[in-house]
């Protein structure tokens, strides 16, 4: 199923300069953390960016928002909700906003204000899992997409499709094309989405209460060189480790990990680190506060925060 994909994509669409640049941005902390090998995961909000079909697998309700400095210059939001609509699958919806300021100067370099460019995302994605351990799942997500550069505005429509595997307990597949749709006029030009095609593979192994996750993941776009990720995430929930206590606050620490080839130029390019802390609020409620650190090498730097909430109507706990 992963060659299909691939291959579809290949014939249908040369190697050519593509827009809509912002959306090979990634969402969220932990995919990013882990170098962006998300697509066989895919088990939490973030699913309705990375492959809808991993939000048949979320049986929580879920909301995460996110805050981006990108290469100094640019602010990236992002806002991120999973709904469980009990049998008939789950639904995800996602906004963001890249933004960034400039100055307009007259002929006579006379400063006539500042003004900002940017893009905008609205996201809405559904899937559905079916057989008694969700061997299959089944996803997909519609895009409306806005660019503003000083008084020029352009739209666009595009769609996700993705599958989830889990052939044998702990082993996941997944796949997932991306950014399909229209283009668009940019002023006096036409651009043409990024499609984009993911490919991974990932393990998920419990360890007590805590987990080990590792993933890899191919991604081809037509107008740039493929790449190669892999990613880990160690998951503590031991009471032993975190504190026994009735009135213990943390309830689990994550560490996560990634590199992707070919992402930039110089030295620990690709490579990402991030951590996540999540607390009891309540019974049912827990916040997650995350964090991660992603290198460009020669380019700079690329830091985030984002805030979660989880609310679980019964604690037999979700796997993630």
């Amino acid at each position: 199923m992963f060659c299909i994909a691939f291959l579809i994509v290949s014939q249908i669409f040369d190697a050519s300069a593509t827009g809509y640049t912002f959306m090979k941005i990634g969402v969220g902390v932990r995919p990013v953390a882990m170098g962006n090998a998300f697509s066989a995961l895919s088990d939490d909000e973030n699913a309705v960016f990375w492959n809808p079909a991993g939000l048949g697998i979320v049986n929580t309700y879920q909301l995460a928002g996110m805050y981006m400095n990108h290469l100094t210059y640019l602010n990236y939001y992002n806002l991120t909700s999973a709904i469980p609509a009990d049998v008939v699958g789950t639904v995800g919806i996602g906004i963001s906003y890249l933004g960034a300021s400039d100055t307009e100067y007259s002929e006579r370099g006379d400063d006539l204000g500042d003004f900002t460019n940017s893009d905008m995302l609205l996201n809405i994605g559904y899937g559905r899992s079916f057989g008694k351990r969700s061997v299959i799942s089944v996803g997909g997500a519609l895009k409306v997409v806005r660019s503003q550069l000083y008084s020029f505005s352009s739209y666009g429509v595009l769609a996700d499709a993705g599958l989830l595997y889990n052939p044998v307990k702990y082993l996941y597949l997944g796949t997932v094309i991306k950014n399909v749709g229209t283009k668009r006029r940019f002023i006096d030009m036409w651009e043409y989405p990024p499609v984009n095609v993911r490919q991974g593979i990932a393990l998920k192994l419990p360890i007590a209460a805590n987990q080990l996750a590792l993933s890899c993941e191919y991604s081809y776009y037509p107008d740039s060189k493929s790449t190669f990720s892999v990613g880990g995430e160690v998951v503590i929930r031991e009471p032993r480790i975190l504190g026994s206590s009735s009135g213990r606050r943390i309830s689990a620490f994550s560490i996560m990990a990634g590199y992707q080839h070919g992402y930039g130029e110089g030295t620990f390019s690709g490579f990402s680190a991030g951590f996540s802390l999540e607390f009891v609020v309540s019974q049912s409620i827990y916040l997650d506060v995350s964090a991660l650190l992603l290198s460009y090498g020669y380019l700079g730097t690329s830091e985030r925060i984002a805030l979660g909430l989880n609310y679980v109507p019964t604690r037999g706990r979700a796997s993630r």
